[in-house]
């Protein structure tokens, strides 16, 4: 049971930048911008498959933004993961890489630090003025209320 006065760090990603009201409704949070990426997939067995595919995105000389788990398996590491980097990737990246992949397009993200019961109502306010939702992840573990 989440008490309703914890505080949550939240990441969210937009797909635009939110408009001055709800930056005034919000003024502790902070807002940057990406640039256009591509989103890689590839199934590995362990983590020597996916550490032999991180080393494979840095010989391109590519800039990683996000690494993660798409679906478990039973065995640790293995999966299907999800890799991004910075960029829209050519044909023959993606030849190399032996990866499927689709474009990430430029997004905007906001963290913000939010009591527990507050997060619907940011998101609500999100898609009211327009900046669509593409992603919420809930950073760290709960902050106490007026704790410093």
């Amino acid at each position: 049971m989440v008490d309703e006065e914890q505080e949550f760090e939240y990441d969210v990603q937009l797909t635009r930048r939110p408009d001055d009201a709800l930056r005034a409704l919000y003024p502790d949070m902070t807002v940057r911008s990406t640039e256009a990426q591509t989103a890689l997939r590839r199934r590995v067995e362990g983590p020597e498959e996916l550490s032999a595919l991180l080393v494979e995105i840095g010989t391109l000389g590519l800039t990683l933004t996000d690494v993660h788990r798409v679906t478990s398996a039973e065995d640790a590491g293995a999966g299907l993961y999800e890799v991004r980097v910075v960029g829209e990737l050519g044909g023959t990246s993606l030849r190399y890489l032996k990866c499927t992949h689709y474009p990430v397009q430029k997004q905007t993200l906001v963290r913000l630090t939010l009591v527990a019961g507050e997060l619907h109502r940011f998101l609500q306010a999100c898609t009211d003025c327009g900046a669509g939702l593409a992603r919420v992840h809930r950073v760290g573990s709960p902050a106490l209320v007026g704790s410093g």
